[in-house]
Formats: C-alpha cells, sequence, structure tokens
C-alpha cells in the first residue's frame, strides 16, 4: 500500500495541484487544444505500444476483451440507475466517468504490485480493450442525441487504426528509434491529462462534488459488482478473474476528462470525478484487498 501511494497515487495527485495552482494563477488558460493533442495523437499512440506487449493466447485474450465488454456495460447500467435515483437528471459525463476506470497508469502498477508478473499480460489486455470500448461505445454515450455523429466521431479518432495497426505490425521488429518515439508520446499523455483535470478543477462549482461522490461510489462499488458478475459468466484463468475484479474497481479514468473536454460535454463534472475517486481509492484498496 505504502509503495501505490508514494509512487503511483502522489504524482497524480502532485500533478493535479500543479495544473490547480495554474488554473487560479491562470484563470483564462484553456485546456481544449491539450485534449485534441491526446486524443488524435498520444493516446493512439499509448495503445499501439501497449498492445505489442500483450503476450497471451487467442482464448486468453478474447476471455479478457470479452470481460472488460461486460464490465462496462454492467456498470454503465447501474450509473444510469443512480443517475435516476440520486441526480433525477441526465448527465453523460456522469454516466462516462462512473463507467470507465483508470486501468492503465494506475490499474497495471497494482496489479503488478498484487499479483507480480503473471498478472501483467492480463492487466494490459483488459486495459486495452477498456480503451477501444472507451473510444467507441464511451464517445455514442457523450454524444449519442446524435447517434450518426457519434459513430462518425469515434471513427474519426485514430485509436481503433492504431489497435489495428499494432496487430498487423505485433510480430515484425520495428526501429528501436520509432518504437521508442511512440513510448514516449504515449507516456506523454499522462502528465498533460492530469495538468488539464488540476486546470479544471481550479473552475468547479460546488454542486459538482456531489456528483462526484454519487460517481466514486458507482465507479468503486458498481465495478465491483458487476466485475464479480462478469467473472461467473465468463470462463477465465484464476488470476485472470482476479485482475478483472482489481481493474474494474479502480478510480474514474483520466481519459474521461479528456473526452468530454474534447465533446464539450461537463468536462468540469468529469474532472471533479476523477479527482474524488483517485483520492478516496486507497480506502477502498483496503477493502479490496481483504475480500481477495
Amino acid at each position: 500500500m505504502e509503495n501505490l501511494i508514494i509512487n503511483v497515487l502522489f504524482p497524480l495527485y502532485l500533478l493535479i495541484s500543479v495544473g490547480y495552482a495554474i488554473g487560479r494563477i491562470k484563470p483564462d488558460v484553456q485546456t481544449d487544444t491539450i485534449s485534441t493533442i491526446v486524443v488524435y495523437v498520444f493516446a493512439p499512440a499509448l495503445i499501439f505500444y501497449s498492445f505489442r506487449k500483450i503476450s497471451l493466447n487467442a482464448q486468453n485474450l478474447t476471455c479478457m476483451f470479452a470481460s472488460a465488454l461486460l464490465v462496462f456495460a454492467l456498470v454503465f447500467l447501474i450509473s444510469i440507475l443512480a443517475e435516476r435515483l440520486f441526480l433525477k437528471t441526465k448527465n453523460e459525463a456522469f454516466e462516462l466517468s462512473a463507467t470507465v476506470m483508470n486501468a492503465g497508469y494506475l490499474g497495471i502498477p497494482l496489479i503488478y504490485l498484487m499479483f507480480g508478473e503473471k498478472g501483467l499480460p492480463y492487466a494490459l489486455s483488459f486495459m486495452v480493450a477498456m480503451a477501444v470500448y472507451h473510444f467507441s461505445l464511451g464517445i455514442v454515450i457523450l454524444q449519442r442525441e446524435n447517434f450518426k455523429n457519434a459513430v462518425i466521431s469515434a471513427i474519426k479518432i485514430p485509436l481503433l487504426p492504431a489497435l489495428t495497426l499494432s496487430l498487423l505490425l505485433k510480430n515484425v521488429s520495428l526501429p528501436p528509434g520509432i518504437l521508442k518515439m511512440i513510448e514516449m508520446s504515449g507516456n506523454a499523455s499522462l502528465p498533460l491529462m492530469l495538468v488539464s483535470i488540476g486546470i479544471s478543477l481550479s473552475k468547479i462549482v460546488p454542486k459538482e462534488l456531489k456528483v462526484g461522490i454519487v460517481a466514486t461510489a458507482v465507479r468503486f462499488f458498481g465495478g465491483t459488482i458487476a466485475a464479480l458478475l462478469t467473472v461467473s459468466i465468463i470462463p477465465c484463468p484464476t488470476t485472470a478473474k482476479k485482475v478483472i475484479i482489481v481493474q474494474s474497481s479502480l478510480p474514474s479514468a483520466i481519459l474521461n476528462y479528456v473526452l468530454c473536454e474534447k465533446f464539450k460535454n461537463s468536462p468540469q463534472t468529469a474532472a471533479t470525478i476523477v479527482f474524488i475517486s483517485t483520492l478516496l481509492f486507497p480506502l477502498y484498496l483496503l477493502l479490496i484487498k481483504n475480500f481477495l
């Protein structure tokens, strides 16, 4: 737990704080340009590089992609229910931020700390699968009032082409310089997103806090419940089942904020949910560890 807080969570809090300070000092700073660059350049690079590192057979890879899809669908349904019970109004940023978790930057080191090397291929597979659903179904959630535009927007984002290209070139030896450039581009996405979240948090209003707390509850408890149902339905190896439960119980994905910013749909709500869920996660992690 100490390693997780110091080496994984603390840098997140620190970069968000830097963004918050920038937002207070320079209130006219806009983050939409950063979000556009992340969506079209850095996030696809991250997926391309991550998929090349996955070393699972077709059966286990199918298990992780199917499990991620079922978790996505179940938590989304839970978010709709919570929205009607507690918010009394439709909020697509709430739905997306409660549904999709931080399976990459936070999930992968956490899985390594909990399960060692044997858990990493499953964690990477789950992360990539969730990213695919995030940038397809997630965009449809944000723009479902105009389904046609949502589909077009999802197609225009080069994440799926990046995944396809990575699959085609998985066993092809690429020049080290090219791979290094792709890795650096993917790694650049996280600090940019965290600083942007901090800037957005500097402009939040008190009503966002209630939404953030409800969404965090859905993200944690809804994610765990959805994962337990999923692993009872879809046959997967024992380690994979544990990875799915942990990954599904993580805080809200940082990319939720980026997509909400990109499509002008309540980015401050998404930023608040990312921050509150990440802040409270160490407490929830204690429950998950004891359960497992």
